[in-house]
């Protein structure tokens, strides 16, 4: 079932860089090794996880890295 849903981009509020306050990020990766154990092929392999890290000093919010760090 497909549904359209309108949001007013002028209510929603843009998120911000922890440490500058910056609006703006570009995408980065970090890459998750898996073992030949976990690997639904049995063969170990990397996977890139797609992430963003702000503009104007390189850091990635801690939202971002939910779920994704050891």
């Amino acid at each position: 079932m497909n549904q359209n849903i309108n949001i007013d981009l002028k209510n929603v509020k843009n998120l911000e860089c922890d440490e500058c306050q910056s609006q703006t990020f570009e995408p980065a990766f970090i890459i998750k090794h898996i073992s030949a154990l976990m690997s639904p092929n049995g063969q170990e392999t990397l996977m890139p996880v797609q992430l963003f890290k702000c503009t104007e000093c390189g850091h990635i919010n801690e939202k971002f890295l939910e779920g994704l760090t050891n």
